[in-house]
């Protein structure tokens, strides 16, 4: 009965305002993580387009990440392209670039999110603690409330679904106990 309510109440909820980007990534991936994909399944982020969101109001720049077959990253400020390197190695996502190696763990995956977290405690050195990328498309003209908001409605999407399995499966086995008698 408990798996019930929790589908059913987290369909009809509504995300709480947030203050802080990375405080909307931590209360959506309780509800999110299970839907992700890997980071091994590279064409869910290779060759697209990713647009770099932050909730710094004097973050006006456009951003965009891309990372190539072979191990090409590029870093696309205002159009100006940088080049470096990604491999995917100890349990994570390497990025090289501009003479640093940063090593990022996957949050979350889909073909419109990657969410990635720097390893280590970043709120100790006032950074953020989420590096959130959404498909350039999807992203523009949006603010990271709003795509929160996009992402949050692919979870209740999905529990719609598990709600529906797992009244089928209940009305099913009901007709085969009552067939039984």
């Amino acid at each position: 009965m408990a798996l019930w309510n929790n589908l059913l109440n987290s369909v009809n909820s509504e995300l709480p305002a947030f203050k802080s980007l990375d405080e909307g990534i931590d209360y959506i991936m309780k509800y999110m993580w299970r839907f992700s994909e890997d980071l091994s399944e590279t064409e869910f982020y290779l060759n697209t387009r990713w647009l770099e969101v932050r909730d710094d109001v004097n973050f006006q720049e456009t951003i965009l990440h891309v990372f190539k077959e072979g191990g090409i990253y590029m870093r696309i400020l205002e159009g100006d392209i940088n080049a470096g390197n990604w491999e995917l190695n100890v349990g994570g996502l390497i990025i090289k670039f501009a003479g640093k190696h940063e090593l990022y763990e996957k949050v979350f995956l889909n073909d419109d999110f990657l969410v990635l977290r720097k390893h280590g405690d970043q709120s100790m050195k006032g950074q953020k603690k989420y590096f959130f990328l959404v498909r350039e498309s999807l992203g523009r003209r949006r603010e990271w409330v709003d795509l929160l908001d996009i992402m949050f409605e692919l979870y209740k999407g999905n529990s719609n679904y598990l709600a529906i399995v797992v009244f089928v499966l209940v009305i099913v086995a009901t007709v085969v106990l009552l067939s039984l008698m």
